[in-house]
């Protein structure tokens, strides 16, 4: 109850503020006043006046960028003071934890298809599919934080059952005391989650400390009953790609934590601001036409009751670049215990169903026996675009796959029916010539392609066996 009523306090201050602060920002008395409130909401106490005096000033400096940036309307987000305002650059680095030194980016994808039908809106939090938003604390493990949050919600699909995972397992195995509070990177965690045969602890039999310490995970219970984790998939480059794979379940995700993204508050984050170094993790959760749903792991008090809207139709500061998901298989045992609780919020702004196409009725026989005048000619109903990146990539140039792949696009359909061609008797008819078989990319070996097999049929014919 505590919890709630600060939380409704912070909202209620933020808000009030929106159009005030900038005006109480003018006054050394009034700032002075509203900084003495912040502490008392946070619970802040000062061992000297020379801190005090310290607070007071990063306070103020960023007191001043949520007045500037809540003046700004290149988006809808609005900007609040929070447990950042009075923090050090360093401190709030703490609150981070995504290393990414050394790492590419995944691939693009070869060809973006539209085979399956991807709904224009999809929330797991809606669902009941989503665990309660967690704090990490000042310990740089927002790494381990975007692993368990996307087992967490596919596990559920696969189980039935939701499951609240143990992050602090992670942080104390994967790196062995080597710092995993300093940062570390999702495909590690995966990679010690298989080796230990594709288990992870639940929370409550592995609680979260915030702290490295010693790996206990023979001592724990596993969670995972049903089905166990036998490999990651990373998720092609690109939003398309990344929206084809959160309609099948959550993501962990990187992003570019900036100043704007420290103190949102709520609505739809568009972020300009970003150098291009993506330093936090955190989970996908959900779409809509507008917006990407991401969870975060700076508690409730943080966001939208801890999560944010990102913009679609927008780089969001390498949101999609390494995002990745896990793929599971069955053990061959039941997970009958209850769930554990779900998180109570909802998206309210989710496109209602499509109605369905009503059913055109049989033909009577007498329309069917009545003679009827032949119909003017219509394009080719079937003549559709496979591929959503016809104009983008500029496929047009490669005929041999426009034609089935941007059979619109470029213009492959026909406007009249061909008739049919009488066919021509050849006495000495030319063998037709064995078809080629050669790769389309050049990168088959080096992204191992071969592991996407609808991509490798196309693109990595003969790399991949398909000859």
């Amino acid at each position: 109850m505590t919890n709630i009523t600060l939380l409704l306090c912070c909202l209620t201050s933020a808000l009030a503020l929106q159009g005030d602060l900038k005006q109480i920002l003018k006054s050394p008395k009034a700032t002075l006043k509203l900084y003495n409130g912040f502490k008392s909401r946070q619970g802040i106490q000062h061992d000297s006046p020379s801190e005090d005096r310290l607070r007071f000033g990063l306070f103020r400096k960023n007191a001043q960028f949520v007045a500037d940036a809540n003046s700004v309307t290149a988006d809808s987000a609005l900007y609040g003071l929070n447990f950042f305002s009075a923090m050090t650059s360093e401190e709030q680095g703490t609150y981070l934890g995504l290393n990414a030194t050394g790492r590419s980016p995944n691939p693009p994808p070869a060809l973006t298809t539209s085979e399956d039908v991807i709904p224009d809106s999809t929330m797991w939090v809606n669902k009941a599919a989503v665990t309660q938003v967690k704090d990490q604390g000042s310990c740089g493990s927002s790494w381990s934080f975007a692993v368990v949050g996307a087992i967490e919600t596919r596990y559920q699909q696969l189980s039935g059952r939701l499951r609240n995972l143990a992050e602090q397992e992670l942080l104390d195995c994967v790196y062995w005391f080597n710092g995993g509070c300093k940062g570390g990177w999702m495909s590690d965690a995966y990679d010690w989650i298989i080796e230990f045969d594709g288990t992870l602890s639940a929370t409550s039999e592995y609680p979260y400390t915030g702290k490295d310490s010693w790996c206990k995970v023979s001592n724990t219970y596993n969670a995972l009953r049903s089905h166990k984790i036998v490999r990651a998939r990373s998720v092609p480059q690109g939003e398309a790609a990344n929206i084809a794979a959160l309609a099948q379940g959550s993501l962990a995700v990187s992003i570019e934590v900036t100043d704007h993204f420290k103190y949102y508050l709520s609505g739809i984050l568009r972020d300009e601001t970003c150098s291009g170094d993506v330093n936090h993790g955190a989970v996908a959760v959900g779409y809509t036409r507008d917006y990407i749903l991401v969870k975060n792991s700076w508690s409730h008090l943080w966001g939208e009751d801890g999560f944010v809207k990102l913009a679609r139709g927008h780089h969001n500061c390498g949101l999609y670049q390494y995002s990745s998901y896990p793929e599971f298989e069955e053990t061959g045992k039941m997970d009958n215990g209850e769930s554990d609780a779900a998180t109570e919020y909802r998206v309210d702004d989710i496109l209602p169903e499509p109605t369905p196409t009503p059913t055109i009725p049989e033909p009577t026989q007498a329309e069917v026996t009545t003679p009827q005048p032949s119909p003017a000619p219509t394009p080719d109903p079937e003549c559709r675009d496979k591929a959503t990146n016809c104009e983008r990539d500029n496929l047009c140039q490669y005929p041999s796959q426009a034609e089935t792949w941007c059979a619109k696009y470029c213009k492959f359909c026909d406007s009249e029916p061909t008739p049919n061609p009488t066919p021509v008797t050849n006495p000495n008819p030319t063998p037709d010539p064995e078809p080629l078989c050669y790769d389309k990319a050049t990168n088959c070996v080096r992204d191992s392609l071969c592991d996407f097999p609808d991509l490798a049929e196309t693109w990595c014919t003969k790399q991949c066996g398909y000859c």
